[in-house]
């Protein structure tokens, strides 16, 4: 299914995007652990305190979930884009202009605090991602790839 096509290489800017894309969902599914368990005080002791264990729990596999349909998502787009699917370079693309978008409206409602900026960091690996789509060389394999298959 996602096995390499016996036409040309992709070029490195799809290879790294390619791997931005396992560290963007990496980061963003160990940044909800840290958040919900870890970093004190934990989502789950707020949601607990606010809506008992059943609550808690309920919101926290919700999340959870949504955590894991979205960075699964991404990694099946990744998949596609790097076979070559034009389609699924410029979903990636338009995913990458709304992450940047929320960053930089988050931003500008909470003000640029250094010490959280460790919360932009799987936005800004999807919007490297845009940008190395958009590079010559990339554009260049997609167009030759929809030319050929």
């Amino acid at each position: 299914m996602f096995r390499a096509t016996a036409g040309r290489k992709p070029p490195h800017e799809v290879g790294i995007a390619f791997r931005l894309a396992f560290l963007a969902v990496l980061l963003d599914v160990g940044g909800w652990v840290l958040d919900t368990f870890v970093i004190p005080p934990t989502g789950f002791q707020e949601l607990r305190s606010t809506m008992g264990w059943a609550g808690a729990i309920q919101q926290t596999v919700l999340s959870a979930g949504f955590v894991a349909v979205l960075g699964a998502g991404l990694l099946w787009c990744a998949f596609w884009m790097r076979q070559g699917r034009s389609w699924a370079r410029l979903l990636l693309i338009a995913v990458a202009v709304l992450h940047l978008l929320f960053v930089l409206t988050d931003m500008n409602m909470s003000g640029l605090d250094w010490t959280v900026v460790h919360r932009y960091v799987p936005d800004l690996c999807i919007a490297a991602i845009g940008a190395l789509l958009v590079l010559p060389p990339s554009h260049a394999y997609f167009s030759t790839v929809r030319q050929t298959g």
